[in-house]
């Protein structure tokens, strides 16, 4: 599994979290980027070519409104 953290639309970092279910990799994407949360904007999960999650912070934010 794959963690890409994403700013302005474009990955900006990459860590690898080999191993681990997808929930597991899910919780693991949520801590990084709540660790890192100013630097970016979302995180994707990916599985090989398979998306497993996708967060964006605009989704949140707007579902706040």
């Amino acid at each position: 599994m794959r963690c890409y953290l994403m700013r302005g639309g474009h990955i900006v970092a990459v860590k690898e979290f080999p191993g681990l279910s997808d929930q597991d990799a899910i919780e693991q994407g949520r801590l990084l980027f709540e660790e890192h949360s100013e630097e970016y904007d979302d995180f994707e999960i990916w599985d090989h070519n398979r998306k497993v999650y996708q967060h964006s912070r605009r989704e949140i934010e707007h579902e706040s409104e």
